[in-house]
């Protein structure tokens, strides 16, 4: 019995440790301030080519989110490696390279806009 018992607690376990395995996670501000509830951000994986080393460019959104209302934001990407980060503000999007790893990665990001353009950075 206490053998099954104690089975079951490394599956959980590692059950557990895999649900947060490739979360990002952080803060988006703007002109020193909180961004505003909802401002939407998607994460892609860098696509690879048949060669595996040559990227041919970002794939499909692997997760997107909305910041919530302190201007936070949470995404699972569930494969380690090479992302695309994407803050949509209006109409416009500011693009920032992320990796994921399997423990949780906090990316702060600063968003701002220079000469009509919208560039994003880490903190």
């Amino acid at each position: 019995m206490r053998l099954q018992v104690g089975a079951a607690l490394i599956v959980v376990a590692v059950a557990a440790s895999n649900a947060s395995a490739g979360r990002l996670f952080g803060d988006v501000k703007m002109g020193g301030k909180p961004v505003p509830e909802g401002m939407l951000i998607t994460v892609q994986a860098a696509a690879k080519t048949a060669d595996k080393d040559k990227e041919k460019g970002p794939s499909a959104p692997i997760d997107s989110v909305k910041t919530d209302k302190v201007g936070s934001y949470k995404v699972m990407v569930k494969d380690e490696g090479k992302c695309t980060l994407t803050v949509y503000v209006g109409k416009k999007t500011a693009v920032l390279e992320v990796f994921s790893y399997k423990e949780p990665t906090r990316y702060d990001l600063i968003v701002e806009e220079k000469d009509g353009k919208l560039t994003v950075r880490r903190k």
